[in-house]
């Protein structure tokens, strides 16, 4: 065979899919989420791709996790807004990438100092013991931890699709 395949001449373009959406606007609180993936034995996920959403983001925002597993946003902080009749918190909605992944695992991050998270619709379905692990915790001021653990005793909570 002479000439090259669509394989040869086309892609990858791993880089740029990951940079889509990154140019958002920067309106409200700007924060910052820090976290890790780590899988059921305790062990970081090294190879993960974290997808955030929200309907006011212009786009899916993407973070890789290094090689401790630890991942890093910086975005403008959701609003909390009403929906149909029903609270909805300030929240991201996210899907987890990683090896051993074969389904989509996508969960919601909510902000610990927000008053609508107690009252949040979607979030008041998720057993009482369990709302700890879609949380984030503020640490400074304009900071949140948030870790994502794929199996095990403290399993994130993941919503099927």
């Amino acid at each position: 065979m002479t000439g090259l395949t669509p394989f040869q001449t086309v892609g990858p373009y791993l880089s740029i899919g990951l940079k889509v959406g990154l140019d958002q606007p920067q309106q409200g609180e700007l924060i910052v989420i820090r976290g890790r993936l780590i899988d059921g034995a305790g062990q970081p996920m090294v190879d993960g791709v974290l997808e955030w959403w929200h309907p006011s983001l212009p786009a899916v925002l993407r973070t890789l996790t290094a090689n401790k597993g630890e991942f890093q946003l910086q975005v403008v902080k959701p609003p909390s807004r009403e929906v149909d009749g029903l609270v909805e918190a300030s929240h991201f909605a996210v899907r987890v990438l990683a090896r051993g992944i074969l389904t989509q695992y996508v969960t919601r991050v909510y902000f610990s100092d927000d008053p609508a998270t107690a009252t949040d619709h979607v979030l008041s379905l998720v057993p009482a013991g369990r709302r700890r692990t879609l949380i984030a915790e503020r640490g400074s001021a304009n900071e949140y931890r948030f870790d994502v653990i794929v199996q095990g005793d403290n399993e994130t909570v993941f919503f099927e699709t």
